[in-house]
């Protein structure tokens, strides 16, 4: 029965479905053969090819982790591809890309994908000093290995309906020539990295004259963000047009490159940019915005002194074109500047000494550049500059007497900068000197070429001479007691020839204690005083400075300069004698507060010192203090632990209605609180075990023992002290304590003359590693109000 089932089963096969005859056992056949090779043998084919050609071609390693593909829904997913360089570093990989094909694309002759995803790229990429690149290296390698005949002549029909990038990252390493490292064939690695990466495209297209949409989004590492929304084109040529942000872009991170053209440091700053940009045929690049750069500070790398900095800096119109070689903005608005500028006595200047040594070639590639056809120089147009709440350290100490002083609340305006136009630029500023003083700078300057034409007039009025610090370079053997001091300084620059007509004029100029030095001219300074000042105590100075950059050139003025210039010593070399000396404190220390262990109070020797300090800085109004609290847990901890014992107590006593002032460790009413208290700090030990300590015999005939109860209860109490913990912020609040009463005692109202309250600034608490005999001292700063 069986049997005739299966023969007429098989003849049906045979002659029906099954049947080699009919198309629809063809079909069957290459559905199975499609669906084999489309899951198991493409993607190992594709693997297979990609690793090998890598391989061979490019000599690298390739690893994919996975290939998987879909011959019915027409998806191709690689996942965990990483692709190694030569030295066998990590160049380039993936977590996932996963693409679409659309089946329209077998019958319209046009490639398109539906969706083609990026998962997490990463590319490392690395300048070397020769200038190539990892990814210019490969790219190289795989021109070399492409055959002729095998280009394109035409790029394929393609479009993509969206690609997307998402959690990308590029780092790059950059070796730079270091012009501080004394051996050029080390360079300084420099490293960025943008992560975060989006890209996102809309219906790409080869076409062309067809835009795009677009939009980018990243974040460097080092801090700022990038994002760009707008359209792409691709062909014929590559078009960009949409709108650009940056948002607080660290520039620390372009030190390195600075450092290649100045010997500086960018201690901070932030990059703010909103706008348009365009690219096209016509236009390589323009962008037309806003502009911003906040918080920004320069500094000399060799001594960390501030070269220049500000607040904010803004303009509300930035315009770039590339192709006009032009830049453009609207009135440029500083808001708290700070600068430094020094003019030393052989006429140069702390910028003119940053700049940094050009590499051993650089001058041959100086003499190459003169033979090539002259380039057409950049345009550049600054409507304005407008500086509110401004502030510059000047010194000039090419004046025979060494001038330094710093001006504050610098207000005023540039007009108009054009590098294209001979016009030197306007300059009108004001600012205020110390409390009463007066500073203003006037005067053309041609920005572009400033030792070519300049012309500056500097005024200064009611200058207190004692305000200010760096006056002469050596000791003349005594100190300045008072007086005031108008400067009008008048530089003129011509053909990098230096040219200062100066008039100095001295009020009541009084020279005070003579102190000892071995660097001190011996020289009659009274007799020079008595011969130049008139009958209303004023010395009048003509003293004009001529001379080469780097090799000035003094007559009779220069002779004055040596009388004068070190006249005047530093009154702040030793700033807590000479103010001791203004109130006839003699060697008394004003510059140190001594406090009791774990106290915070002030005893009366202190408060006496500061009584003389309080009145000797109403005598400089120029001065301010800083205060840094001191402590040290060696010295403090151990006070701190027995109060903070005591005021455990206390609250016990208080929870029980037993509220005592001050109460004791060791007294016998408190023993049972105590005992409790060291319980629950030592769990693990028995207090009867600890009383059998403290129990003796009470004499040798007699069998009886007892308790020696005030040892217990100070073995108790030292324990209980010792159990305290002392955390760094309350160490740091005590010496925040000290450094506050301190100021509270300067700053007293009550006081026969205080001194005003934004003059004591308090500065973090400072630790102290030990702290000699019964006291800790707290150093007194002071600095420029």
């Amino acid at each position: 029965m069986y049997s005739g089932l299966l023969r007429r089963f098989g003849g049906g096969l045979r002659t029906g479905w099954a049947s080699p005859r009919r198309v629809r056992f063809w079909l069957l056949v290459l559905i199975i053969l499609y669906t084999l090779l489309g899951f198991f043998a493409l993607p190992w084919i594709i693997q297979y090819l990609a690793v090998n050609s890598a391989e061979k071609d490019f000599g690298r390693e390739l690893r994919i982790e996975v290939v998987q593909a879909n011959p019915f829904t027409l998806t191709l997913q690689i996942d965990g591809v990483e692709l190694d360089d030569t030295d066998n570093r990590q160049l380039l990989g993936w977590d996932r890309l996963f693409i679409d094909l659309a089946w329209s694309s077998l019958v319209n002759r046009t490639w398109t994908f539906q969706t083609i995803r990026l998962d997490k790229p990463i590319i490392l990429e690395e300048r070397f000093a020769s200038g190539e690149t990892r990814l210019s290296r490969l790219a190289s390698e795989s021109s070399d290995t492409a055959p002729a005949e095998n280009k394109p002549d035409s790029l394929p029909a393609l479009r993509i309906n969206d690609l997307r990038v998402e959690g990308g990252i590029l780092r790059f390493a950059d070796n730079l020539q270091d012009p501080a490292a004394g051996d050029a064939n080390q360079p300084k690695q420099v490293s960025l990295a943008l992560q975060n990466v989006l890209v996102s495209v809309k219906d790409l297209t080869l076409q062309k004259n067809t835009r795009f949409p677009l939009r980018l989004d990243g974040q460097l590492a080092e801090g700022g963000k990038l994002a760009f929304d707008g359209t792409l084109q691709l062909l014929p040529t590559t078009a960009l047009e949409g709108s650009a942000r940056i948002d607080e872009l660290a520039l620390k991170q372009a030190e390195p490159y600075l450092r290649q053209f100045a010997d500086v440091r960018l201690g901070s700053g932030t990059l703010n940019l909103s706008g348009q940009i365009h690219k096209n045929a016509q236009q390589p690049f323009a962008f037309q915005g806003s502009a911003g750069v906040d918080s920004l500070s320069i500094r000399g790398a060799s001594n960390d002194e501030l070269l220049i900095g500000w607040q904010g800096l803004q303009t509300e119109q930035l315009d770039l074109g590339i192709k006009e070689k032009q830049l453009e903005t609207a009135t440029i608005t500083i808001d708290g500047l700070s600068g430094r500028v020094v003019i030393h006595e052989d006429q140069t200047t702390n910028f003119g000494q940053l700049v940094a040594k050009p590499p051993a070639n650089a001058e041959d590639n100086d003499n190459a550049a003169r033979t090539d056809e002259k380039v057409t120089p950049f345009s550049i147009t600054i409507e304005s500059i407008e500086l509110t709440d401004g502030t510059l350290r000047f010194a000039d100490y090419s004046l025979p007497l060494p001038f330094s002083t710093s001006i504050h609340t610098l207000n005023g305006q540039i007009s108009t900068l054009n590098s294209t136009s001979d016009q030197p630029a306007r300059v009108d500023l004001e600012g205020q000197v110390a409390e009463y003083g007066l500073a203003r700078v006037e005067g053309a300057v041609d920005v572009w070429h400033p030792s070519r034409a300049s012309n500056l007039q500097l005024t200064f009025r009611n200058l207190q001479i004692p305000e200010y610090s760096p006056y002469t370079v050596d000791f003349a053997g005594r100190k300045i007691a008072g007086g005031t001091m108008d400067l009008d300084l008048d530089y003129t620059v011509k053909s990098r020839q230096l040219d200062g007509q100066n008039n100095l004029v001295l009020h009541d100029l009084k020279l005070g204690e003579k102190m000892a030095s071995s660097d001190a001219m011996d020289l009659p300074l009274d007799l020079a005083i008595a011969l130049l000042q008139d009958s209303d105590g004023v010395i009048d100075l003509n003293l004009p400075v001529t001379g080469n950059v780097g090799d000035p050139e003094f007559d009779f003025n220069q002779v004055i300069r040596q009388a004068l210039g070190d006249a005047i010593t530093s009154v702040i070399t030793a700033p807590f004698s000479f103010l001791a000396n203004l109130v006839g404190a003699g060697s008394e220390n004003l510059g140190q507060v001594e406090f009791a262990k774990g106290r915070t109070d002030l005893l009366p020797p202190q408060r006496e010192r500061i009584a003389k300090l309080r009145e000797a800085l109403n005598q400089r109004p120029a001065l301010a203090l800083e205060l840094a609290g001191p402590f040290s847990r060696n010295f403090d901890g151990p006070a701190l632990q027995r109060e903070k014992a005591i005021e455990t107590l206390r609250q016990r006593l208080a929870g029980a209605d037993r509220e005592v002032a001050d109460p004791s460790l060791t007294a016998e009413s408190n023993q049972s609180i105590v005992e409790t208290m060291f319980s629950s700090y030592y769990p693990e030990t028995d207090l009867e075990a600890v009383q059998t300590r403290f129990t003796e015999k009470q004499n040798e005939s007699s069998d009886g023992a007892g308790l020696d109860a005030l040892a217990y209860r100070n073995h108790l109490a030292e324990r209980v002290i010792a159990a305290q913990s002392i955390t760094d912020a309350e160490l740091e609040a005590i010496a925040n304590a000290r450094a506050s009463a301190v100021r509270d005692a300067l700053v007293d109202p009550n006081a026969d003359a205080s001194i005003a309250t934004d003059r004591v600034r308090l500065l973090d608490p400072k630790e102290i590693g030990s702290a000699d005999g019964e006291r800790i001292a707290m150093k007194v700063g002071i600095t420029a109000d």
